[in-house]
């Protein structure tokens, strides 16, 4: 776990927010959940992709890619956009992986536009997983999660 050292108290946030019904298909059971502090530094997208890789399960070659492309993209995000402490959390269940990254920005994120340059991170996070969300938690920051499923089946179509 990274701690952070900024300001008096340490801050506590959490990736429980996002309730299984939410995120998880119908049937599902929970086998394994870890969560991870960051401070939002560019390096921990280094070290959430680590701690994801370490604990998630024996995963196809090509989903085990995308869980960590998916959850740098997510990390980064973060980082860039809320620069503040954030929470990663993973859920493993008999058929999915579930990643989320939540922050303690209120604002609003500014959705890409044609002419916006980048911003189509969450876009890919859609399309290359089997579900994803960006959960807002008034007074209580936000939760950008996304499911793949262990077998494999997606595509870059999406769902």
């Amino acid at each position: 776990m990274i701690l952070g050292t900024a300001g008096k108290h340490p801050v506590t946030v959490s990736c429980y927010r996002v309730t299984p019904e939410r995120a998880l298909g119908r049937g599902e059971h929970i086998t394994g959940q870890q969560h991870l502090q960051l401070d939002p530094v560019p390096r921990v997208v280094g070290v959430a992709r680590r701690f994801v890789a370490d604990n998630a399960p024996d995963l196809p070659g090509p989903v085990h890619d995308v869980l960590l492309l998916l959850t740098s993209e997510l990390v980064t995000n973060a980082v860039i956009h809320a620069r503040t402490r954030l929470e990663v959390g993973i859920t493993v269940t008999d058929v999915s992986v579930l990643v989320t990254v939540h922050d303690e920005d209120l604002g609003l994120s500014e959705l890409p536009g044609p002419a916006r340059e980048g911003g189509r991170g969450l876009e890919l996070v859609s399309a290359l997983s089997q579900d994803s969300a960006l959960d807002r938690h008034p007074g209580d920051g936000k939760t950008a999660w996304f499911r793949l499923a262990r077998s494999g089946s997606f595509s870059a179509e999406g769902r």
